[in-house]
């Protein structure tokens, strides 16, 4: 599936959209009639790009660097800057944006990433943009003997 780079406003307009509250619109001087202006707060929406991205416990692994979208603009991975000390040693690792949890609470917001060490350890490193995306997918056990 081709993915594409995208920016930090993509993720913003796709949590607005998915807003089952959208705050009021109103119009705002200078706008062309074709649009009108939405505001979010804080707590609505978050921006994700350059945000830590932590553990179930809070210990913080990674920063969001990017995400990749499929061809309809929808979040398919996410890139995560991860590794090394003070810059050093540093590597990319693309990971399905399911593995992403999203929560925000009183001021805060966290992105937890729902992988085990060891998963996104062994990840591939992400290195050109141009070729296809090596993405850590989480495996969905086949149900079996005992399992519904």
């Amino acid at each position: 599936m081709p993915v594409s780079r995208v920016s930090l406003i993509v993720p913003l307009l796709l949590l607005a959209a998915a807003a089952p509250d959208a705050p009021p619109s109103s119009t705002a001087p200078g706008l062309p009639p074709s649009v009108e202006l939405q505001t979010f707060t804080p707590q609505d929406a978050m921006p994700v790009l350059g945000h830590r991205v932590v553990e179930p416990d809070g210990q913080t692994v990674a920063r969001l660097i990017d995400v990749l979208v499929d061809p309809n603009g929808q979040p398919v991975a996410a890139v995560l800057d991860f590794g090394g000390f003070m810059g050093v040693g540093n590597r990319k690792i693309a990971v399905h944006w399911s593995t992403l949890r999203f929560e925000s609470g009183e001021g805060t917001h966290r992105i937890i990433l729902t992988l085990t060490q060891d998963e996104f350890k062994a990840a591939p490193e992400y290195r050109d943009p141009e070729k296809p995306a090596p993405v850590v997918v989480p495996v969905v056990p086949e149900p079996g003997p005992g399992r519904q």
